[in-house]
Parts: structure tokens; sequence; C-alpha cells
């Protein structure tokens, strides 16, 4: 559903990509591990097109290029984005940010007929935000505008979704909920492509897996290659594969 070939980007002079290539089949969950400044944001931002340089590479969705295309296009694509700690409108009630992010559904106005069906289905897939409709998004809590961070991502019914890091800075008790979330998603077919830094989650419910390291891919496969890896073990631990050779 996703594919990526040769991507190569950064900011100015700064390479922070190089020659990554990774795919997400069709209703599968590829997570992207990697250490701090491994490059894994940059990857999600060259792929929804909010990387500043990208200087090579190709990206396609359902064999569309969108390589060279704006992000609302890459949106209308079929792309959804929830970046780390995503900033909601919130001093917009719950119901009003779900209708900003169904911005690129067909119809006039922000209640057109794509978008109030695109609504209930969000308050069907996330009854807590059914029962915060009309409450002011700010006042909820952490856990509760990343939910609606990722509802507002659904919005437009994307063919793929990324998540950037959805775990972090929430409780404990909320990350079981918010991957149970995700999971449900991806047993409903949706493609999607994981960051995460809670690694033994991220290999829970994961199909396939790619290693990033100083901006390139180190490994990748099935999950089932990454169960008990050294690759992984080694980059966690802070050592460079690069230079031991273990490179894949």
């Amino acid at each position: 559903m996703l594919t990526v070939t040769g991507l190569e980007g950064g900011y100015g002079d700064i390479r922070v990509l190089w020659n990554v290539g990774l795919e997400v089949r069709p209703g599968k969950l590829t997570a992207v591990l990697g250490r701090n400044g491994a490059g894994k944001t940059s990857l999600l931002d060259a792929i929804s097109g909010l990387l500043p340089l990208v200087s090579a590479g190709t990206i396609r969705i359902d064999g569309a290029d969108i390589s060279q295309v704006p992000t609302p296009a890459r949106v209308r694509h079929g792309l959804g984005y929830v970046q780390q700690n995503k900033q909601i409108f919130k001093r917009r009630t719950v119901e009003e940010n779900l209708l900003i992010g169904g911005y690129s559904l067909p119809g006039r106005g922000l209640r057109s007929a794509a978008r109030r069906e695109a609504l209930e289905k969000a308050y069907s897939r996330f009854p807590m935000l059914a029962e915060r409709r009309g409450q002011i998004a700010g006042g909820m809590s952490g856990g509760q505008q990343q939910m609606l961070g990722i509802a507002q991502a659904l919005m437009p019914n994307p063919k793929v979704l990324m998540l950037d890091e959805p775990s972090a800075g929430l409780a404990p008790s909320i990350v079981g909920e918010v991957f149970g979330l995700i999971t449900r998603m991806r047993d409903e077919q949706l493609s999607i492509l994981l960051v995460e830094q809670v690694v033994d989650i991220a290999l829970e419910i994961a199909d396939d897996v790619v290693v990033l390291e100083s901006g390139r891919v180190a490994a990748a496969g099935p999950v089932e290659q990454f169960s008990d890896n050294e690759i992984v073990r080694e980059i966690y631990l802070g050592n460079d594969v690069f230079s031991t050779g273990n490179a894949g």
C-alpha cells in the first residue's frame, strides 16, 4: 500500500536520510525502530511532504507516485499522519476538530454529507469522543487528546496511517488503550506505519519491522526475525551497527 525507495533528504546542508526504503503491505503494520536521532521522525516527515529537502527517492501509495506533490495532495491520495504530541485545535470543540480533519472530503462546507458520515464513523470508533463532542479539546486529558488526534487523522478515510510515537507522554494505563486501538485499526485492514520507542509493544503488534540507524536502514523484515535480534539490542544499547558489520 505504501512503498518508499531510495529516499534521501535533510535540513539545509544536513543530510538525515540515506537511501531509505520500506514498504507497508495492505492491511499490515510496519514498525520503524531506532534510538533517538536515528531519523525516524524525519522519515515520516519526508513521506508526508513536511521535510524541507528531499533530494532523491520515490514514494507511492497504492501505486500512485506522490513524491513531488504537496502535503494536502498526499492526504487526498490517502495518507494520514499523526505527529508526535500532535497539536490539536485546543480552543475548538471535539466535533470542530474532527470536522476540520475532514477538510479534504468531497462536498461544500464543513458539514457536507461526506463529513457527516465520517463524523459518525469517528464517534462509533471513539465513543469517548462522542460523549465529549461539545467539549473544548484543550480541556481533555493527554490521552483523550491523543485519541482525538488519531480520530482527526482518520476523518479523510486514509489508505495509510502514519503514527509518530503515539505513546509519548501518556500514562502507562492509557498506552495500552492507545495500542489496543491501533491493533483494531490494523485488524480493520488499515495499513499503518508506526514509529515507537516502546519496543516490546511495537514488536507485539507489528507485522513487519524496519530498523533505522543514523538515517540508514540497518535491518528490515517480518517481525518474527526481530523478537530476539542482535541488531535491535545493539541499537538500543547505543552501539553503531554500521561499525560492527551487522548492517543489513
